[in-house]
């Protein structure tokens, strides 16, 4: 059984819910931060992304995948605040993007040979099952993010 097996379902809800933060975005706030110490939705995209998509580069070397949102600044919020990106993306495109790399992610990690209880090197965690759980976290937290970013901008969202 991979190790994502136990939290596929988790998976797929957390993911789902990231999606609602563009229903209604306009185009112009995609890349618009509410505030300069606040990331924009797009900025919170390509970390989402990033993180989706070095993980499984990091445990599944062979995994190659090309995506926009790998640039080094998101990879971390303190790289990413100083240097804003606005990346030529619509909203629509950034949600195709999103949902493109998550799929694959989700393929490649429950193919892996890994287990839950499988010893991992260089974290999070100590297993791969500790992984799985920090990966819908991750999801999860940021799209809390995004919400708040959309709120502070006055825009009126659906009930999360």
């Amino acid at each position: 059984m991979s190790f994502l097996d136990s939290q596929s379902q988790a998976w797929d809800s957390a993911h789902w819910e990231f999606t609602l933060v563009f229903e209604n975005l306009a185009d112009d706030d995609l890349w618009r931060r509410a505030h300069p110490s606040l990331l924009s939705v797009g900025e919170l995209t390509a970390h989402v992304c990033y993180g989706l998509l070095s993980h499984a580069r990091r445990y599944h070397p062979d995994f190659a995948f090309e995506s926009p949102f790998m640039q080094p600044e998101v990879r971390y919020y303190l790289h990413n605040v100083g240097q804003p990106i606005e990346l030529p993306m619509t909203v629509d495109q950034c949600l195709a993007e999103f949902e493109r790399v998550q799929k694959a992610v989700k393929a490649v990690y429950l193919e892996s040979p890994f287990s839950m209880d499988d010893p991992m090197e260089n974290g999070p965690g100590e297993t791969f099952g500790d992984l799985a759980n920090y990966m819908v976290f991750h999801v999860a937290y940021h799209t809390g993010q995004a919400f708040s970013v959309r709120h502070l901008m006055g825009h009126e969202t659906n009930d999360n």
